[in-house]
């Protein structure tokens, strides 16, 4: 399940000829667009999915999506049939792309989708982009999924985006559960940056979530708002607050990017890729190895969890500190009176915390 679906020519032809006109001709004709990149991409894209959304929001969304079908990149959204997620999907459909739509199964039928685990049928709802698309299911809970299992979604997610002789990647993920978690993670998975659209509270909380993500160093994603007439203006300017506030220790720009074209998004994403940043950040350290206190409901819970932060956050910033103490040379400096403090403070909080959870377990018994 999951595989690509190949489409006749004729009716590529003919998809393609319908769409292509509400393309800006400029981004048709551009250079850029007439090469295929040198490796082709997993691209997310948030964006609007209201029936009211302006038409410059729409005209930068069939942009992004033409941009990404010509250069040979998949773009990944929510499906929608309208507002920017559906513009988008317009351009992919002209620029012949592929394309993955991640739906909720409780909004299959709202949408025009009808059945699972195999080929959908599309019932006016749905963008044609994903007439007769493959699907499959993904189950909620996939927190037991073996390491072997996990590499095994990977590889075959590359194959489907690497076997593509026989037409474009056309293909529904259908996610379950009682919430939008499990499709916010789709969306994500295997991904290589993420390009977010003006949109509204469902773009935005998408956007932040994996904003701080990044801030906390849980991954390395490349995230850029296309920020048409100014539309993420006021959020470019609430992180330059609170970087300026000391709210935040990473500064902006290596947390979110700002472009005003679409055209200029995808160059930058490229270039990440291709380059990496131009800073580069320590990884995470507590956060690499799988802690054995998180696979208990106990210790997931507060007040553990917050205790067991905050000794985390504090270890980390004398790490910092020691490695910032160290000179050009690379010798290390005396300790200073601050950084054996901070240390007899980790030491006597985690004492406390070892206190607190033996005491816990033997009321437990």
């Amino acid at each position: 399940n999951g595989k690509q679906h190949t489409m006749s020519t004729q009716d590529q032809g003919a998809e393609e000829t319908n769409v292509i006109s509400l393309v800006d001709p400029e981004v048709v004709l551009s250079s850029f667009c007439q090469q295929t990149a040198p490796k082709s991409l997993r691209v997310t894209c948030y964006g609007s999915s209201s029936s009211k959304t302006p038409e410059r929001y729409l005209k930068e969304a069939r942009s992004l999506g033409y941009i990404l079908a010509k250069r040979g990149h998949v773009c990944v959204n929510g499906a929608g049939s309208f507002g920017c997620m559906a513009a988008m999907n317009d351009g992919v459909l002209a620029g012949n792309g592929h394309v993955c739509g991640v739906i909720h199964e409780m909004f299959l039928v709202d949408n025009g989708y009808w059945g699972v685990d195999g080929v959908v049928i599309r019932d006016g709802g749905a963008h044609r982009v994903f007439q007769n698309a493959k699907t499959s299911t993904k189950k909620k809970n996939n927190s037991h999924v073996s390491k072997e299992e996990k590499q095994q979604q990977q590889e075959e997610t590359h194959e489907d985006e690497s076997d593509n002789e026989n037409g474009p990647i056309r293909e529904i993920l259908v996610a379950g559960g009682n919430d939008l978690q499990e499709r916010k993670k789709l969306l994500v998975r295997n991904c290589d940056a993420l390009i977010v659209l003006p949109g509204g509270p469902g773009t935005w909380d998408e956007l932040w979530e994996m904003a701080c993500a990044r801030h906390l160093n849980l991954n390395r994603l490349p995230i850029v708002c296309v920020n048409v007439d100014g539309y993420y203006e006021p959020f470019r300017e609430i992180l330059d607050k609170a970087h300026e506030d000391e709210l935040i220790k990473l500064p902006p720009h290596e947390i979110v990017h700002f472009a005003d074209t679409a055209e200029e998004a995808i160059r930058w994403v490229e270039g990440e890729k291709e380059h990496g940043s131009s800073k580069s950040r320590k990884s995470a350290r507590f956060s690499s190895k799988k802690s054995v206190l998180k696979q208990t409901s106990f210790f997931s819970a507060s007040p553990y969890q917050d205790l067991r932060s905050s000794f985390y956050s504090m270890m980390s910033s004398v790490v910092d500190d020691e490695e910032q103490d160290n000179n050009a040379e690379g010798q290390p400096r005396p300790l200073k009176p601050h950084l054996l403090y901070s240390v007899g403070l980790a030491f006597l909080l985690g004492t406390t915390f070892g206190a607190v959870v033996t005491s816990s377990l033997a009321r437990r018994r």
